[in-house]
């Protein structure tokens, strides 16, 4: 079938960075300079310039309804249907007539930018650096006139625009014509996903406002307590390498000043008062409630309405969904005490649209009522139902959990869930103390619970006593408080093998055995052992998994099967079928000398210890270049777990759908329709959504959720 590459270049008074593609072609000012295109069954680039007519092969092949291939398409659609369309009179496209590179080439772990996916390829044409500046001298207001924007009218650069533009449509074809398409089935996950992006989702722009506000002076008498306390050295929250010299000068040595470090000094018994208060300014300071406030309203348009949210496959290997701009998939968790002793909901609002901090503070108290921490809980809320409608949100209980047993065929497990949810069996985090405690589930008391629930939350992944550490550090949990108990309860052989791991550790300057100090460790390192215990077939699956993929590399072409995952390497990928069909992507894998886990660190990296072990090339979630990595068994697993609960829930999405459910945000295992008042309900919501796919048939899932008018999180 013949296909349609298609690339814009536009100019507009908006910052398409900071405020988003929905704001910037809801701009009167926004236009298109001109574009390149080529058809699939040419070689020539055809160009078009703003005051021409659409060209006719276009406007033929958009009417029969023809193939439109863009990298980032969902900004040539937007700039298609709001400019060209509605502006020029060009035709309409469908939705469904758009395919995205960036979402290919994200579907194969390989970078979403097109520079860095030139680079990943090798392609024979790569993106011009110049472009960017070009765009600075003509897509960008030189200045302004009588309120309209100025704008550099220069042919010769123009011209070299349209030279970059051609350059970029042969990037994108020799990049789509390297890549795996995704299967018709994955497009209409992405359909889906643009749809829930046009539809938006709601703000309360008018408390969103006088929140800011609020913020804004909330951290100004924060920075003017922190003045005293430090003694005129460190005059802002914000000033972090100040703070961090004034906590050295008063005797406290620390490598950085970022939330876990300070979590971590906060939790030391033995702080000065000065440093303590210091640092908890700091922490309250460094809140992401204003950030993801002010974000909401950068990006809000006319309607009230936040959209485009959701980037497809936008999490890494796994194919998950992402969040951009307001970053929904990230929002802070609400304090347990403010969900139990809040007033309702309007009451807080009339309070926060007063744009005081006093007002929160009379409502709630001292401690209760610190501005920037009760708008961080309050976060959630901003987003609203529009008039007459109604949020409808139901999440998976315990989703990974339920499908890391019942893909490796932990039985207990699996029982445990199904009692679970016939409301006549104890919860997981009392089953897993039991476990690691080797206690009857009845003992369990609520500070062993949390215990278990440290361990069930950061060991399914093949996590050791770092991955354990963070998720108690996260949880308030201070590992040294349970050693006693923990330690009391293993046997000896655990004991002579944990003391013995530790020496080996401490032995090569593991950054753990000094953080966390003897004890700590101990605790985290016995109840690691505890839980892999308690868990023996979900161990086995991560050496399963990892043999079938390291079989694979070694003989190419050949079929592995593990764990209900295949393994087949082709053209020059690692691919891992799911069970719902859909493949995982690893580039060029191999087999060779990696550096130890338990490598001393300390030494240079000629001298670190190393052993062999599986690698391939993927997307650095940091720098978000195509990097080397280790895949080891734990990884496989979680990618099997993550990426299958995934396709859950996408199945679930259309359940939704299908039933006028029209869906408006999704969260990993979480999702939420905007229906008229009186439509529907959450327990019809939650069977919906809890249907099984065939391929999971036998999975005990489960889902609950509630109705309102404001997002929240039970």
């Amino acid at each position: 079938m013949r296909e349609l590459s298609l690339d814009w270049e536009t100019r507009s008074d908006v910052d398409l960075i900071k405020e988003g593609v929905y704001r910037y072609v809801e701009s009167q000012h926004t236009d298109v300079l001109l574009a390149s295109y080529r058809f699939s069954d040419e070689t020539v680039i055809r160009r078009w310039r703003k005051g021409e007519p659409c060209p006719a092969d276009i406007r033929e092949h958009v009417e029969r309804g023809g193939i439109i291939n863009a990298h980032n398409a969902a900004f040539e659609r937007l700039i298609w249907w709001f400019v060209m369309s509605d502006r020029h009179d060009w035709p309409r496209p469908k939705l469904e007539q758009f395919r995205c590179t960036a979402v290919a080439a994200a579907a194969s772990s390989l970078p979403r930018a097109l520079g860095r996916l030139g680079d990943a390829l090798d392609l024979k044409v790569k993106k011009d650096k110049r472009g960017t500046f070009l765009i600075k001298k003509l897509s960008v207001p030189a200045g302004w006139k009588n309120g309209a924007p100025v704008w550099s009218e220069d042919s010769q650069l123009t011209a070299e625009f349209h030279d970059y533009c051609d350059d970029d449509v042969r990037t994108e074809c020799e990049a789509s014509s390297r890549i795996v398409p995704i299967s018709d089935y994955e497009q209409r996950v992405y359909a889906l996903n643009e749809t829930i992006n046009d539809r938006g989702l709601r703000i309360d722009v008018v408390s969103a406002r006088a929140a800011v506000q609020i913020a804004d002076k909330a951290k100004e008498a924060l920075n003017k307590e922190l003045t005293q306390v430090t003694g005129g050295y460190v005059t802002a929250v914000t000033q972090a390498a100040a703070l961090k010299r004034w906590v050295e000068q008063q005797g406290i040595v620390t490598e950085n000043l970022d939330k876990d470090t300070i979590d971590d000094l906060l939790h030391s018994d033995d702080l000065p008062d000065r440093i303590r208060r210091a640092l908890e300014l700091r922490q309250e300071g460094g809140k992401p409630s204003v950030e993801k406030i002010a974000a909401m309203l950068s990006r809000v348009n006319r309607d009230g309405r936040v959209r485009g949210v959701y980037l497809h496959h936008g999490a890494g290997q796994t194919g998950r969904f992402s969040s951009r701009g307001v970053q929904a998939h990230n929002l802070p968790k609400t304090r347990k005490i403010f969900e139990a002793e809040s007033p309702r909901f309007d009451v807080l609002f009339k309070a926060i649209r007063t744009g005081e901090p006093d007002a929160l503070t009379w409502l709630y108290g001292e401690e209760l009522g610190r501005p920037l921490h009760l708008l961080s809980d309050a976060i959630r809320l901003f987003i609203w139902a529009a008039p007459g409608y109604d949020l409808i949100d139901a999440d998976y209980s315990s989703i990974e959990g339920r499908m890391a047993a019942w893909f490796a065929g932990e039985d207990w497990k699996l029982d445990a869930f199904r009692a679970l949810d016939r409301g006549d069996g104890p919860g997981m985090y009392e089953l897993t103390a039991a476990s690691i405690y080797n206690i009857d589930v009845a003992d369990v008391s609520r500070a062993q619970r949390g215990v278990g629930k440290v361990g069930e939350l950061s060991m399914g992944y093949q996590g050791g006593v770092g991955a354990l550490a963070k998720m108690a550090r996260q949880n308030k949990l201070k590992l040294h408080t349970v050693f006693g108990s923990v330690w009391e309860s293993a046997t000896p052989e655990r004991r002579e093998a944990a003391e013995k791991r530790f020496a080996e550790r401490a032995n090569a300057h593991d950054e753990a055995t000094e953080k966390l100090g003897r004890e700590g460790w101990l605790a985290a390192e016995l109840i690691k052992v505890g839980w892999r215990a308690a868990h023996p077939r979900i161990a086995e699956s991560w050496r399963l998994l990892e043999s079938a993929a390291t079989d694979a590399v070694l003989d190419p072409g050949s079929l592995h099967s593990a764990v209900g995952a295949k393994f087949r390497v082709v053209n020059g990928f690692l691919w891992m079928q799911l069970p719902s069909g859909r493949c995982l992507a690893y580039g060029r894998p191999r087999i060779g000398e990696v550096i130890a886990p338990w490598a001393d660190k300390t030494l240079p990296l000629a001298k670190q210890e190393r052993k062999i072990g599986l690698t391939a090339l993927g997307v650095d979630a940091v720098t978000d270049r195509w990097t080397r990595h280790s895949i080891y068994g734990g990884s496989l697993f979680n990618n099997l777990v993550q990426g299958s609960a995934r396709d859950i829930m996408v199945h679930g999405m259309f359940a939704a759908e299908a039933a006028g459910y029209p869906i408006v945000l999704h969260t990993h295992d979480e999702m939420a329709a905007e229906v008229p008042v009186g439509f529907g309900s959450v327990e019809e919501f939650s069977a919906i959504i809890n249907r099984l796919p065939e391929w999971a048939r036998g999975l005990p899932l489960a889902a609950a959720g509630w109705r309102g008018k404001r997002y929240r999180k039970d």
